[in-house]
């Protein structure tokens, strides 16, 4: 069981808060906070969203027995890479970064010792960002990424499952660093950068009250949090550039077909029909 155990979350925001708040809520784990922003802490404290808080020490980082690090990706590499003889001695040290090949690279896993590395990526956020917006029920049937290799220990990665289950997630799934990466980059990064690139376009400073659900579907994730989308799309620059180059080829070719004559776009499109049909009757939500 995991329980019991003293788990410490760096970077309490939306996403390492929201985890936090559910350990707290539904696990007999010592949940602390760390967090350089004493605003922030003050906020956790006054709202028992943690047993406990701290500002990054080394001796905070000593007692727990698994630190999950909510930062961004260069930060995560910093953090790992300066604390390391900080940890406790055989702690899991888990990332909830949403790239894992870079950071694995950066931390030279093949080399760690005294401490578990695991990576993963929880599935799941809001437009916004920081404490206020944390939620104990953000994870609920969301699914969440492990990712492993031949350094990658078994017991450690139990462990994480386990608690990542109790907190509310539907799908677990291990996978490897690699496919990790080229997957996100076609569910999260690709669309992220078609709304900003739509977003873009001369006619939307004009399109007041021309608009419906496509819209709106199209420009929501253009409210993006540009420190940390810069990070991610740069880290893992080489996938994300060949993904990008298939989307302009497939707008390419729909470009062409409605230029030409003929059944070319028509049969693109009852194409894409069957691909969204068989999406939703495999992919549930």
């Amino acid at each position: 069981m995991v329980e019991h155990f003293t788990i410490g979350i760096v970077g309490y925001g939306l996403i390492g808060g929201s985890l936090g708040i559910a350990l707290k809520e539904k696990t007999k784990n010592h949940i602390i906070a760390i967090d350089k922003n004493h605003k922030v802490l003050d906020y956790v404290s006054e709202r028992n969203l943690a047993d406990e808080v701290s500002v990054l020490s080394s001796e905070t980082i000593g007692r727990c027995d698994i630190l999950f690090i909510a930062l961004y990706p260069d930060d995560i590499v910093d953090f790992i890479q300066a604390n390391q003889s900080s940890f406790k001695s055989n702690a899991i040290v888990v990332d909830l970064c949403g790239i894992k090949k870079y950071i694995t690279d950066k931390i030279d896993i093949k080399n760690i010792s005294g401490f578990r590395y695991v990576g993963t990526h929880p599935m799941a956020g809001k437009e916004k960002n920081g404490i206020t917006s944390a939620c104990g029920d953000l994870y609920d049937g969301a699914s969440f990424l492990i990712t492993k290799n031949e350094h990658t220990d078994e017991d450690a990665i139990k462990t994480v499952e386990e608690l990542a289950k109790i907190v509310g997630f539907d799908n677990v799934i291990v996978t490897d660093e690699e496919n990790h990466d080229k997957m996100i980059t076609y569910t999260s990064q690709l669309p992220h950068i078609m709304s900003v690139a739509y977003i873009m376009q001369e006619a939307h400073q004009h399109c007041f009250g021309y608009y419906a659900g496509s819209f709106k579907d199209m420009t929501r994730v253009a409210d993006i949090n540009a420190e940390l989308w810069t990070q991610l799309f740069k880290d893992n620059r080489g996938v994300l550039v060949n993904q990008i180059n298939e989307y302009i080829d497939a707008l390419s070719l729909i470009r062409d077909n409605i230029l030409c004559d003929g059944d070319g776009l028509k049969d693109l499109l009852l194409k894409s029909k069957e691909l969204k049909e068989w999406q939703d009757e495999n992919y549930k939500y």
